[in-house]
Order: structure tokens, then sequence, then C-alpha cells
């Protein structure tokens, strides 16, 4: 059941969950399921709604016919105890409790009794009261006090010794009564006091309560002002032979199923819960494998992909440069020539032209950057000086302020490349602030071994529908753009071993670098 439970568990919550809240999640459905088994335990181990015990006894007894009379000889008789529900109540069972002796050689009824107990189905005991109607599971050594229906009083049972009957490990308990008035069981003697004095011996299974085992010794007499008159009744039983091979093979099988309940089934639960939650786990990280290796193959043909568009690019990128070289410094030499006489149309055209040179150059520049792979030199450096240089090469507008940190810290890295990754962070802030007048606020804080840099700019933020594709190669939102530039980035951190993430708005992208790790190229 366990494993069903957990197993539909994890296919109903496998994609709107995590693993460690799937695992608690199932392992909460698992703690209910155990809880009701125990309950289902519990049920099994009360007094059956349908509880039915029938025990036989065999012994001797001698009965006074009448009262001037005397008492009869020795005879055998045989005596039978039927235990039966005959309503319930709730948790109460209204058990009626039958005893009938008969004498063995006539069949002729000596004896009968017939007695209705309220017993509670847990505890085992007589409603309203502490006496024990039958044994409790789980039995101690120890005194139990008892109304039992063979008894016709409330009795003590003292624990006396541990035995074993049959293969089946039992505890023997006695008893022992004086003056009970049983006046009710002899009605054709009625009108008179009759008092019995007894012991007893019961043998019961202490693992189960079932009783395996019970004898008897009476002496009935007629009790008058305190004087004690005829002997009414005198003798002795025990159960047969018969009766208990049959009470202890139920004992038996009622100890197995205990067992099976209490040691076996729950020990099952917990190994299959166990395997169900290693299963899980499993699974979890056979997907998780899975998503890297796919994850890893796309990558990998993503880099294939641009390194052999990157060989294209960075060769079509040289061949431009050349040409593009050439017409700069024939302008140049224009203006320089005719710098006087020049015409006016081409007065006003070589800027445009000189304009559209420097932007294919920058564009020329970025492929390359991003396409060539550069090995870090790997120095102690400043931080400052690093965003100094990243400033300086942004080339940051007037009406655009940039806060810089007052602290400082040195770490190992290659200032070059974090200069130019620092600087395209600020390209972007600069273009996100436009034409406005706004702020770039850079912060610098350090956590155990890691420094941790935030650019903050006053643009308008990232869209959500752009904040996850910036650090994508290509994509951008700029007419004038490669979309280069972040992606360019956010590989220049991770080969410093650190992470780039930015969250918006405001815009704050937040480098971590580690501060004293050595890199490897």
């Amino acid at each position: 059941m366990s494993i069903h439970v957990l197993l539909i568990c994890d296919l109903v919550l496998t994609q709107i969950m995590n693993l460690k809240v799937k695992i608690l999640i199932c392992l909460t459905i698992l703690v209910f399921s155990v809880s009701a088994y125990l309950g289902f335990v519990n049920e099994m181990k009360k007094i059956p709604l349908d509880y039915v015990a029938l025990s036989e006894h065999e012994g001797q007894d001698q009965v006074l016919a009448s009262i001037n009379g005397a008492i009869s000889e020795p005879f055998w008789i045989r005596e039978t105890l039927k235990d039966i529900v005959v309503n319930k109540n709730n948790n109460i069972l209204e058990i009626n409790s039958h005893v009938e002796g008969v004498d063995s050689a006539t069949n002729k009824i000596v004896f009968e009794n017939t007695q209705t107990f309220f017993v509670d189905r847990t505890t085992r005991k007589h409603q309203n009261s502490d006496d024990y109607f039958m044994f409790p599971p789980n039995v101690e050594k120890k005194n139990y006090q008892f109304f039992f229906p063979m008894m016709f009083t409330k009795t003590i049972f003292v624990f006396d010794n541990e035995r074993t009957i049959n293969d089946l490990q039992v505890y023997d308990f006695t008893c022992s009564y004086k003056g009970v008035d049983v006046s009710s069981s002899f009605p054709q003697f009625s009108g008179q006091i009759i008092h019995s004095d007894g012991s007893c011996t019961i043998t019961v299974e202490p693992v189960t309560g079932k009783i395996v085992y019970f004898s008897k010794n009476w002496d009935d007499y007629m009790f008058n002002n305190g004087v004690r008159g005829a002997q009414v009744e005198l003798g002795g039983k025990h159960t047969t032979e018969y009766s208990q091979s049959i009470l202890v093979e139920q004992a038996k099988s009622t100890k197995f199923l205990y067992y099976f309940l209490d040691v076996i089934l729950p020990s099952l639960m917990i190994v299959i819960g166990v395997i169900t939650v290693l299963v899980v786990v499993l699974f979890e990280k056979i997907k998780h494998q899975t998503k890297l290796i796919l994850d890893s193959q796309t990558e990998m043909l993503k880099k294939e992909r641009l390194s052999a568009i990157g060989e294209i690019t960075a060769k079509i990128s040289h061949d431009l440069r050349n040409p593009l070289s050439l017409i700069k410094l024939t302008i140049d030499g224009i203006q320089m020539r005719f710098e006087k006489n020049l015409d006016p149309k081409l007065d006003e055209y070589l800027p445009l032209i000189n304009d559209a040179i420097s932007k294919l150059t920058y564009q020329i520049n970025q492929v390359l950057g991003y396409v060539k792979t550069m090995p870090l030199d790997v120095r102690l450096v400043s931080l400052s000086s690093i965003l100094n240089d990243a400033i300086n090469y942004t080339n940051i507008p007037n009406h655009i302020s940039v806060k810089l940190p007052k602290n400082d810290f040195s770490l190992m890295a290659d200032k070059i490349q974090l200069s130019i990754a620092f600087g395209n962070i600020l390209s972007n802030a600069k273009d996100a602030i436009g034409e406005k007048t706004g702020t770039i606020h850079i912060r610098i804080m350090q956590e155990k071994e890691n420094l941790i840099i935030e650019f903050e700019d006053s643009g308008d933020g990232i869209s959500n529908e752009n904040i996850g594709k910036i650090f994508t190669p290509l994509f951008t939102t700029k007419s004038n753009g490669t979309g280069l530039g972040l992606s360019s980035v956010k590989d220049i951190v991770k080969a410093h071993g650190g992470s780039i993430s930015v969250r918006s708005p405001p815009t704050i992208f937040t480098v971590i670098l580690p501060q004293n790790q050595k890199i490897k190229n």
C-alpha cells in the first residue's frame, strides 16, 4: 500500500515540486498511512464484535440432594462455558455467559448459571469497573483483579510461574476466595444462604491474553447465623485435554497474527517506504542527470555552431576591416587636402560616412571579441582600478553620473578582460538611461571569500519577457546591437569562477567573484 501511495505521489508532484518538497509530502502521506495502519492493528486487538468463546471442563462433584438429605457419592461431571456477544453499543459489548454442568453418567443437569456482562472492547475490563473480564494483550507478571465468568465473584489472580505447554510459553496465575454468596446458583434450596470457599489456577498466553487452561476447587455449604451448616456441594474441575489442545492452537495462531501485525508487516512497510524514497530520489537524480546531459549536448551543439559561425564571422570581419580602414584613411585624406575648399555636399555627407564606419568598426570589434577566446592573465589587481578603466572604456556622457564605492578590494583576476566585461555592463546601463539625466550606482560587498559587485541604473528597467534572455548570444533589443555584449560578460565572469545575475526594476546586475581562487585557463 505504502509504495503505491508514494509512487502515485511522485507522479502527481513531478512537474510542480522540487525533490525536498516532494519527499516531505510523500513522507507525510506515508506517516498518515502508518497511522491508519496502527489504527487497524489496534482494532484487530480489540474484542471482536462477534466474539464467541467455548471451553469444556471435567472433574468430580458431590451434591446435596435435599435439605435434610445426605450429600451424594462423588460422580464425574462435564461442564461447558459459552460466552457470546448479544448486543453492542459503540465500544461496549454485552456478553452473555452461560455455564452448565451435567452428570457424565446420567446427562442430568446438576448445575446451571447465566450472567450478563458489559465489557469494554479495548481495555477488556467490565464497564465502570477496574475488574478484568479477560486478560489484556501483553500480560505482565503481576496481580490482576478479575470478575471471571467461571468464578461467579470478584477475585485477584496472582502471578505464580512461567512454563511451556506444547511449545507455547504461558503464565500461571492462582486465586482463592472465601465466604462468597452463591445462593442464586442453587434454586432448589430457595430461602437458604449458601456460601462458597474455593481456589483456582488459570493459565494464559501472555502476548495475546488468551486463556488455555483453567482449574477450580470448591466447597459450598449452608450458612446460618454466622455458623457453617450442611455441605451443599464439594468438588473440582479442570479444562479437558481436548479443549486445552484447541485453546493452545488458537493462542498460537493469534500470537502469530499479533507478531505479523506488530513486527513483520511494519518492518516490511519501513523497508518498502525507504526503498520508495530511494527510488524517488534515484528518479530525480536520473532526471537531473539526463537534463544535465541534454543541456550539455545542447550547449556543445550551440558552441560547435557558434564556433563555426565564429570562424566565418572572424574571417569576414577581418576582410571587412581592411576596406573600412582604407575608406577611413581616404576620407581623412580628402578632409585634410580639401579642408578649406571642400564641396558643401561632401562637407554634409563625410561626417555621416565617418559615423557609419565607426558603428561598423564597433560591431566588428564586438564580434571578434566574442568569437576569439583569450587566455586569462591573472594577477593581483585592484577592483577600483578595474572599474575606473571600465568607465573610461565606456565613455559615459555628462548627463549620467557614476557613483563609485568608497571601499576597495584586491582580487586575483585578468584586469583587461574584467574591465571589458564591466564596461559592457556600464554600456547597457548608459543605453537604458538614454538621453535623460540619470545615475549609475556601483556597490562592492565582501561575503566570506567572495566579492559582490552591483551595478544599478536609473533606467526604465528590463521587461519580464526579456530578462531571462539577455545573456543569450545574439539576443538584443537595440537596433544597432550585436547581442554578444552581455553573453561575452557572462563568459568572462564564468572564466573567473564567478557568476552574474540580473533583477529589475530597478535594473541591478550582480557579479560574484572569488577573491583568492586560483583560476584555470
